[in-house]
């Protein structure tokens, strides 16, 4: 019966995640004159993250490839990352933005948005390196990777806002750098590392089963 329900998540859960992107950005458009700078960026990489998560899973998808390449993995479908550990890592994500916004911004939700998207752009940019080195032989000459794009283009300019805002408009109390830093690092450590530990299964039944996406050109 779990079983049935996890699998009936999984094929609904991103679709919950683009209609959730959809609201923000009604809401984002219908309160632009209204909200502060640090909601609007909040809330720009809250809808950006269901859109990540469908360059990394389906356009043109194969990420957990890589990921799980680089973790020299002789189960690149389903271990350590599969659908479930990784579903469960950026819905904690979309939850975590949502609740914020509901709460309010203030400087120590931006560091901790700012500490996401450094994350991002460099995990996929170390991921970029390691996917040309690996398949270069095999005609790789780029270090684009699954989710790269949204990350240069989304998440890139959106640091770069929370820079400016938090110099700018929310200047934060010297004791709320340290304790933004030690809640992303507690954020991440758990809705990255804990779920992958939780869910990492090199016989899972929740394998990414469609294939490796962008990297089947180089593997097929």
């Amino acid at each position: 019966m779990i079983k049935k329900l996890t699998e009936a998540w999984l094929s609904i859960w991103l679709y919950v995640m683009i209609l959730t992107a959809g609201i923000i950005l009604g809401l984002l458009l219908a309160n632009w004159h209204t909200w502060d700078l640090g909601t609007k960026l909040f809330a720009a990489a809250t809808i950006l993250l269901p859109l990540h998560v469908l360059e990394e899973w389906h356009f043109p998808g194969g990420f957990h490839t890589m990921y799980n390449l680089m973790k020299r993995s002789d189960h690149p479908d389903c271990y350590p990352m599969n659908q479930l550990s990784d579903m469960w890592t950026n819905l904690l994500g979309e939850v975590f933005g949502c609740a914020v916004l509901i709460a309010g911004v203030n400087p120590v939700f931006l560091i901790m948005q700012l500490f996401l998207c450094c994350a991002e752009i460099g995990g996929h940019l170390s991921g970029g390196i390691f996917a040309y080195r690996k398949f270069r032989d095999q005609g790789k000459r780029t270090i684009y990777n699954p989710g790269l794009f949204t990350a240069a283009a989304g998440y890139f300019p959106i640091g770069l806002g929370i820079v400016y805002c938090l110099l700018r408009e929310q200047i934060p109390a010297l004791w709320e750098i340290p304790l933004a830093l030690c809640c992303s690092l507690a954020l991440g450590a758990f809705s990255l590392k804990g779920v992958e530990k939780l869910c990492m299964d090199p016989h899972s039944p929740y394998a990414f089963s469609w294939g490796n996406g962008y990297f089947s050109r180089y593997i097929d």
